[in-house]
């Protein structure tokens, strides 16, 4: 009997065996929970209301535009106009201490009505002073000379140029009849044009030098004294009320009556820099004296600088979301942690709970993961705007659970057809091996018998012979 139950346990504990296989088999991982991603983007103050037509306020730094209003309206630059001819001339002469001659032809279009330097035919200035006539006081005639000049003599082709290096910069809205700025047909620009140009001669430190001067000293020529020139822009003038005290690295202004006045500055503040257009503002002036380009602009600036910042929305060692993970006996979540950063320009109250992550897989992670395994990437967006993407990797380890992973291994249909094929194979044989081990128990007492007979016969048949 004892021989018999042996099999017939190993029989029970096979069967129960395989009930709880496919019962462990059963046991699937609860599948990744997608979290509601926020899209509320951080609120800004509302931008101040203009007096002029068009404006843009940009930051340059990352090229996003924080206000425009009729930005890609065309209309009359007026002496914004030789922010052009100074970049173009900067472009085109090597040396900015070459000696140029005024001639009579170049003050032909000079009227009464033309802002000047006083330029006078037969004087000679360098290059960087002149440019400084063109600029500082906003000199028509310095516009002619310096056309002349540095358009092979023929100012029409320096024009020419100017339109051609517009087409360059992507200045869609843009054509030039004159260098200088006086209202002419085909004479047009945009807001947005403005600024590309503007920023383009902004890249020449001559230019910020020099459109950022209060003064500007000329030497004694052969028809006149030596004199100082002032500048036409009360941003950047100290004695002015509108004086905007150490912001204004660069600025042009612009005025005629078609046009209205106009203005392009750049100023920094915090790590901002910031570019403003105002074009189209009224010519009358308050009780102060001072123009509504140069209220607009400083209104521009205050509430750029104020509401917004630019700089790092995320840094290196930030937890910017939270993965799941299976197999893990560590917990069900990694954190998501930046490896590097992403620079852009928002609203100074954002914070990294405003922002919303996309990562660069889908799906569970799967366990083990080290600290500081690199995950993939990570899309940083405020609201609908994208600000960068930044390497992430794994906050902390992520240790493997054997028992998790056989239960994964279970859960796959395949994996349990495999198993419940074994085990019913082992079920088998181990029933086959039972058979034939009872089979044999009950054969041995009678062959046993019959040789105990034999032996007995054959003893008597000896006796008997004795």
């Amino acid at each position: 009997m004892g021989s018999q139950r042996l099999p017939r346990r190993l029989l029970a504990a096979l069967l129960v065996l395989a009930v709880a296989l496919c019962s462990v088999a059963g046991v699937a991982v609860a599948p990744a929970r997608a979290e509601d991603a926020t899209e509320a983007a951080a609120s800004v103050d509302a931008p101040p209301a203009l007096s002029s037509a068009r404006a843009l306020l940009v930051d340059r730094t990352t090229g996003l535009v924080l206000f425009e209003q009729n930005a890609d309206e065309r209309a009359c630059p007026a002496s914004i106009t030789k922010v052009m001819t100074a970049l173009l001339v900067l472009e085109s002469v090597d040396d900015l201490d070459e000696e140029v001659t005024v001639q009579e032809s170049d003050l032909e279009r000079i009227t009464w009505q033309d802002s000047v330097a006083g330029l006078r035919p037969g004087e000679t200035y360098t290059v960087r002073d002149l440019l400084a006539c063109l600029l500082v006081p906003s000199g028509n005639d310095a516009a002619y000379v310096l056309a002349r000049y540095a358009g092979g003599g023929d100012w029409h082709a320096f024009v020419d140029r100017m339109n051609e290096r517009a087409a360059e910069l992507g200045c869609t809205g843009t054509h030039f009849a004159n260098p200088c700025g006086m209202d002419e047909d085909g004479h047009y620009t945009t807001a947005r044009d403005v600024a590309t140009f503007f920023e383009a001669a902004l890249d020449h430190p001559e230019f910020v030098q020099i459109a950022g001067s209060v003064t500007w000293d000329l030497a004694a020529t052969s028809e006149q004294g030596a004199r100082t020139l002032e500048t036409t822009d009360d941003l950047i003038d100290p004695e002015s009320p509108a004086y905007y005290p150490d912001t204004i690295r660069a600025s042009k202004t612009g005025t005629t009556f078609d046009a209205g006045r106009c203005l392009v500055s750049e100023a920094t503040r915090d790590g901002m820099d910031l570019v403003a257009v105002v074009l189209g503002a009224p010519m009358e002036v308050d009780a102060s004296g001072v123009a509504a380009s140069f209220t607009d602009t400083r209104a521009l600036f205050e509430w750029g600088f104020g509401a917004w910042r630019s700089g790092e929305v995320v840094s290196e060692g930030d937890v910017l979301a939270s993965a799941k993970v299976e197999l893990s006996d560590s917990g069900e979540t990694v954190g998501v942690q930046s490896s590097g950063s992403v620079f852009a320009t928002v609203p100074r109250s954002t914070t990294l709970d405003d922002l919303t992550v996309e990562l660069s897989w889908t799906g569970p992670l799967t366990a083990p993961l080290g600290r500081g395994q690199g995950l993939g990437q990570a899309t940083v967006s405020l609201g609908d705007r994208e600000l960068g993407t930044v390497e992430v990797v794994a906050e902390s380890a992520m240790e493997l659970s054997l028992v998790k992973l056989v239960q994964s291994w279970l859960s796959d249909p395949v994996h349990l057809a495999i198993v419940v094929v074994v085990v019913v194979a082992v079920v088998l044989v181990a029933a086959l091996l039972c058979a034939r081990g009872s089979e044999r128990g009950r054969r041995t007492p009678r062959a046993h018998a019959r040789r105990r007979g034999s032996t007995g016969r054959q003893a008597g048949r000896h006796a008997h012979r004795r």
